[in-house]
Order: C-alpha cells, then structure tokens, then sequence
C-alpha cells in the first residue's frame, strides 16, 4: 500500500503492474505509456512521465508536488502498442488511486486509524480512506455541532474510527449467511450504534432531589 501526505513530493517512481479489468497486461519491447492523474477535485493533472520497464510502468512524479488537496487521486496509464515505430494500438488500463492524506486535520487519518484500528491494516488506502469520511459525515450529521473554528474534540474523531469499523465490518457480511469475507466488500450506509451515539451525545443523569 503506498500513499501520500498533502504537499508531498514523491523521490521514488510508482511502480504499475497494468490490468485491464483485473486481468494482467503483457508488455513488448517497443511498447510506451503515458499518464496523467486526476486530483480530488477532478483537475486533470499532466506533468507526471512513464516509461515502460520489462512488464511494468514506471510513473515518475514532477519536481513540484501534485498533493496540493487530501483526498484520492487517480492515476490513469496508457499503453501505446508500436510497430515499425508507428503506434498500432492505444490501451488503457485499469487506473491506480492514491491517497494524499491531511496530517493538518483533527479527523482519523489513515496512520491513526490503524494503530487504534489493528484490522484495518488489511483494507486498501483508497478504501478505508472513503469510509473514513463516510463516517465522517455520519457522526457530523448527529453530533452537537461545533463553533466556527473549534478543534474537533477527540471523541468525535473515536466515534468516527468506530463508525468506519462498523461501515466495514457490515459492509463485508453475507447477507445470505451472515459470512464475513472481502471478496463481496461494498460501502453500504450504515446508522450510528447505542454506543456511538452515547459517545456524541451522552445521557446526562437526572438529578434526585426530595
């Protein structure tokens, strides 16, 4: 799993192994790639490079960064089939998603959500980063709204890991015999539980008097 911080400026290339609807792509030797990537807010991005390296496609990031937002960018490859040195053939091939996440904000980043999260390791970045802010909005929708400017309190942002777990946990249930497996992994809506809802909004105990 590789992903990024806002204003990141990657050193390594992005190593793509092409598939095109999940099944592997073979390469040749005169074989090129392009790429480009779209950011969160769906500006399309240029200035990154590739070239073909045996099966693979190296992508080479710009000298400035391009994680100029949090959220989940898509890297998309097309293979240019030569022969003769004329392109024959022009594939695209199933896009890769990286995440840039906000080490500024006070909700879960992903770091966060998995050393409080141990299971969570297992789930892809560009996953677990969606239910996060799934979540997100789930508990912003119940919890007591907060003040322009105020710092999210650090129940909010438990009740937001724990949401994402309960996104998830019943997300990957078989609903016909109730078998967990990722295989069938799709983000349904999920309500807030009891406890979640005690941890935004706790019942305050009436007072005796007499």
């Amino acid at each position: 799993m590789t992903y990024y911080y806002v204003g990141d400026i990657p050193h390594e290339v992005l190593t793509v192994l092409p598939e095109l609807n999940g099944v592997p792509q073979e390469l040749h030797g005169n074989d090129t790639a392009e790429v480009t990537a779209t950011n969160p807010s769906g500006t399309e991005i240029t200035t990154l490079t590739a070239e073909v390296h045996g099966n693979a496609i190296e992508v080479t990031f710009p000298e400035s960064s391009i994680f100029t937002e949090a959220g989940i960018y898509t890297i998309v490859c097309i293979i240019d089939h030569t022969e003769h040195h004329a392109t024959v053939a022009a594939t695209q091939v199933d896009p890769v998603r990286i995440v840039a996440d906000d080490t500024s904000a006070e909700w879960a980043t992903l770091a966060i959500t998995r050393s409080q999260w141990i299971d969570s390791r297992t789930i892809d970045d560009d996953v677990l980063y969606e239910i996060l802010q799934v979540a997100k909005t789930q508990v912003l929708d119940y919890a007591p709204a907060l003040a322009a400017a105020a710092a999210v309190p650090t129940h909010y942002r438990m009740a937001q890991i724990s949401q994402a777990r309960n996104i998830y946990n019943g997300s990957i249930v078989d609903a016909t015999n109730g078998d967990i497996g990722s295989d069938t992994f799709t983000i349904r809506p999920f309500p807030l539980d009891w406890q979640i809802k005690q941890l935004l909004r706790p019942r305050r105990g009436v007072p005796v008097t007499g």
